[in-house]
């Protein structure tokens, strides 16, 4: 009878131990994928301004099936979220699946195919932010972090070609024909680097810079001194040469976010004041050089030329942006102009032309679209996934967790502001959100409920947290 016991136990214990091996293999593709979403991401413009312009289109929305597959993997894994935020999230979209069938028969937008654009653009990737959350660990982030800095020195130097290059070479076209960048001032457009527009460099130097500091203010990074010091120069080059407000303005948020952590821990903020101090220093060793002052004037040249004197530039956009919505509100009617319109994408297929028919900002077009009801109700549910993000970024820079307090800084701004009707806009919105939750203390991740038992199980054995060793 013992002997029959034993080998009852050992086959249980063998059973848990093949499960457990499944599971950990299908999280691993989980994971897997959503490193395929980041290298989309960043080669999505070069496919299609380079490698298939003629798939310039259906490349648009490359990401999309595999945004799907995610999903479908995430709950097989039981890795898909299914609290609070996500429980908001599917009454939103069930809401405005039913606006989107009242607009379509009533008459109103775009038809079925902008509807649907519409309601991809709005919902489609928002999950995929919990979803990295709950796949990937700490480590993860801190190496997707080393191939942002990696790639940010090719991109630097790429965006310099394209600096250099007159407006109409091919290393500075568009996604369509006999299309060019943004100009920027002086005879120079505005360096999109890999990316199909200049936002999306934008995004991906904010995003450096926050893995740059933390590389440079946390002793054990993981990152080389020889990475740190060339991603250094390539983020500080990119700032005048970029031409862009959005670019640099963002880099200076995740400055002031190390400062501000400097005064949350003390026992740090000698480290990290230090490493603003040597950004300065490399500021101003690169302004030595003639190239560098040439794009700080084509730079200045167009910040004051952009709508007027700077001022009135930046409380347009950091105040209009809100502002305007509420001033849209009776165009906008009870039920909106149509979902989808007021995207790029739903305008070239009613009109042939990619264009901005109902609202240039986010919170406009959102309101026009859907009306003030549905409209402000998406929009207050980006506005709490923002002070959701920004709480737990209190608690962590409270825990001396720089690298999720430097993210969060960014993810809020995206969530609150981000126009993602623009792919790639929203993709960086979704994936530096993510990653921000990923680096956060206790994500979620640290225990893992085993059905069959109902007992937990703690996962990430041994993850090193910034200086720190977790159990």
């Amino acid at each position: 009878m013992r002997t029959l016991l034993n080998r009852s136990q050992r086959a249980a214990l063998s059973f848990d131990s093949h499960s457990d091996s499944v599971e950990q293999q299908q999280v691993t593709a989980l994971r897997r994928m959503i490193w395929i979403y980041f290298a989309l991401l960043i080669a999505e413009g070069a496919l299609r301004k380079w490698i298939a312009p003629s798939l310039s289109a259906p490349l648009l929305v490359v990401r999309d099936p595999l945004v799907l597959l995610i999903y479908a993997q995430a709950a097989r894994c039981r890795r898909f979220p299914l609290h609070g935020p996500m429980v908001a999230y599917f009454l939103l979209l069930s809401s405005f699946i039913v606006l989107a069938v009242f607009q379509i028969v009533a008459g109103v937008g775009g038809g079925p195919l902008v509807a649907a654009y519409g309601l991809r653009t709005n919902f489609l990737q928002l999950p995929l932010i919990f979803v990295i959350a709950q796949v990937f660990s700490y480590a993860d982030v801190i190496k997707l972090g080393k191939w942002v800095l990696i790639i940010s020195i090719p991109m630097a130097a790429l965006m310099i070609w394209q600096f250099l290059s007159p407006p109409d070479s091919w290393i500075n076209g568009a996604t369509t024909a006999d299309a060019q960048q943004i100009s920027s001032a002086l005879g120079k457009i505005r360096p999109a680097g890999t990316f199909s527009f200049a936002t999306g460099a934008a995004h991906f130097f904010v995003l450096a810079t926050a893995f740059l500091i933390y590389g440079l203010a946390q002793p054990r990074s993981g990152y080389s001194h020889w990475l740190l010091g060339a991603a250094l120069l390539s983020v500080v080059v990119v700032q005048p040469v970029s031409g862009s407000r959005l670019l640099v303005l963002g880099c200076l948020v995740v400055v002031v976010a190390a400062i501000a952590f400097a005064g949350l821990s003390q026992g740090r903020a000698t480290r990290v004041l230090a490493v603003i101090m040597l950004i300065g220093v490399a500021l101003a060793s690169l302004s030595l050089t003639s190239f560098f002052r040439e794009a700080v004037t084509v730079f200045m040249t167009r910040w004051d030329a952009a709508d007027g004197a700077a001022n009135v530039s930046l409380s347009g956009r950091i105040l209009g942006g809100f502002l305007d919505s509420f001033a849209l509100i009776s165009q906008a009617g009870m039920f909106g102009k149509g979902i989808g319109m007021g995207t790029n994408a739903g305008s070239a297929l009613m009109t042939g032309t990619a264009q901005f028919l109902l609202a240039e900002g986010e919170w406009s077009r959102v309101i026009m679209e859907a009306g003030p009801l549905l409209g402000f109700s998406f929009l207050a549910y980006r506005a709490w996934l923002a002070g959701y993000v920004a709480v737990r970024a209190v608690v962590a820079g409270r825990q001396q967790q720089l690298l999720a307090w430097l993210l969060a800084w960014d993810a809020c701004r995206s969530l609150l502001t981000e126009q993602i009707s623009q792919p790639t806009n929203l993709g960086f919105m979704v994936l530096v959100s993510g990653l921000c939750l990923a680096a956060m203390p206790m994500n979620g991740r640290a225990l893992a409920k085993v059905p069959k038992t109902g007992s937990t199980q703690p996962m990430n054995r041994g993850l090193r947290f910034e200086g720190q060793f977790i159990k």
